[in-house]
């Protein structure tokens, strides 16, 4: 009795999914027939006589259009070559960015940034605080994170949200970071950066990026904007201000960019930031200084 139930229901199966390839077949779009037809040899029928010992014959319509297997796999392997490094997840074709700038009194800093994929990266920096504080009125902030003679490692990541490249109206890398004053009580604190950044043409662009420093003393807020103006081919000036929003200080910076190729450029700038690195850019320092940064893109 199970024995034929169970036939029973193999047999009911079997039909609905008949019927459901039935319904996916009937679905095709008919448009696609004719691409169908121009690699397929035609069988056409037709009738010569009434002799039923030959009733019919066929003939085959050679197709004009035949296959080259061999033609059709290399540009395949052509095109997947050509569509495999466009995706946004590879590392093969990303960069190493290494930054290394010297200022004047005994200033110098460090910036290395590894492309896992275009769209995700990972960077630590170093940077020795050597600028001087107000004495009249000393900032919290400044004598505890960033404190004359101390030097700070940070490591962090950098997120793509956005790109012009891919149709939106601007490109939006969002920053954050953590790290930590060498020496004895070693004060850390987070830092985040959303770096926007709109072309107008390929030799003008304006930034707008607001910065925030989470410590455990308060919150540190300021927006930075600058123009990126590339004059020629080789040169370009960046002109950049911070603004205070809460317990900041504002700042200026003016960096000549050149390019000696594509795998070096050189950086020099004046400026009268606290610092370069971070939430040392939130901050004015006493004096202005000068300096040069080394970009070296491998």
């Amino acid at each position: 009795m199970h024995k034929y139930l169970f036939r029973k229901y193999v047999y009911f199966l079997c039909y609905i999914f008949i019927f459901i390839l039935k319904a996916n077949a009937d679905e095709i779009n008919l448009k696609k027939e004719p691409v169908f037809k121009q690699y397929l040899s035609q069988i056409i029928w037709e009738k010569v006589n009434k002799n039923y010992q030959n009733p019919l014959k066929w003939r085959i319509d050679e197709n004009q259009n035949p296959v080259n297997f061999e033609n059709n796999f290399r540009k395949n392997l052509i095109d997947k070559k050509r569509t495999l490094p466009s995706s946004s997840f590879l590392s093969t074709k990303e960069k190493i960015n290494l930054d290394i700038g010297l200022m004047n009194d005994r200033y110098d800093f460090y910036f290395l940034n590894l492309g896992l994929s275009r769209a995700f990266s990972i960077n630590f920096s170093s940077e020795l605080i050597n600028a001087k504080d107000n004495v009249n009125n000393a900032n919290k902030f400044k004598s505890t994170f960033l404190e004359k003679g101390s030097r700070n490692f940070r490591g962090g990541a950098t997120f793509q949200v956005l790109s012009q490249s891919r149709g939106r109206p601007i490109s939006t890398n969002i920053r954050l970071s953590y790290g930590e004053k060498s020496g004895g009580l070693k004060h850390g604190y987070i830092f985040s950066e959303i770096i926007n950044k709109y072309s107008i043409r390929e030799w003008l662009s304006f930034n707008v990026n607001p910065k925030f420093s989470f410590t455990s003393f308060g919150n540190v807020h300021s927006i930075s904007s600058s123009i990126h103006w590339r004059l020629n081919p080789k040169f370009e000036i960046i002109p950049e201000t911070n603004i205070n929003l809460n317990n900041a200080e504002n700042n200026f910076s003016l960096t000549g960019r050149t390019y000696l190729s594509k795998n070096l450029i050189i950086d020099t700038f004046v400026s009268n930031s606290f610092g370069v690195n971070d939430m040392a850019n939130q901050f004015k320092s006493e004096n202005t200084k000068y300096g040069l940064n080394l970009k070296i893109r491998l």
